[in-house]
């Protein structure tokens, strides 16, 4: 496995945990039943891209890239001061979509970055993108 798809596959799936820790620290302020239930199902996609950039980092021999306990402190904690300020699902929404944003743009960066890494991984990246790309759109209803 060569390094630029190692470092594609670790920024994969740093996204994804970034996203299900996230989305696992909403889901309970989520006031609308039909909201909560489209969240759980773009929670249980990014675990499952997880599962899969785990498997494949597992496969090269390279451990899953983890979040590092500062990353996971400071998201809590900027999540939970926004809920504490407002709990809406409008705000919730509008959270979510900046974090979609955010994700697209990264992996897009990285893709460009890492163009030695292999088919199977610039894959993976570009349907964690287009995963990405449907939330933020589902998210415009709730804003």
């Amino acid at each position: 496995m060569n390094d630029d798809t190692k470092n594609l596959l670790k920024e994969c799936n740093a996204g994804t945990k970034m996203a299900v820790e996230t989305l696992n620290q909403i889901l309970p302020s989520v006031h609308d039943p039909d909201f909560k239930k489209s969240l759980e199902k773009y929670r249980n996609a990014h675990v499952s891209f997880g599962d899969k950039l785990h498997s494949l980092a597992n496969k090269g021999g390279e451990p899953a890239g983890e979040l590092g306990p500062i990353e996971k402190l400071s998201a809590r904690i900027m999540t939970g001061m926004k809920l504490m300020l407002d709990d809406s699902d409008k705000k919730i929404a509008s959270m979510l979509t900046d974090g979609c944003n955010m994700g697209i743009k990264s992996l897009s960066a990285y893709l460009n970055q890492y163009t030695k890494a292999n088919h199977t991984s610039r894959e993976i990246a570009g349907n964690i993108i287009r995963l990405e790309e449907s939330m933020s759109e589902d998210l415009r209803q709730y804003l």
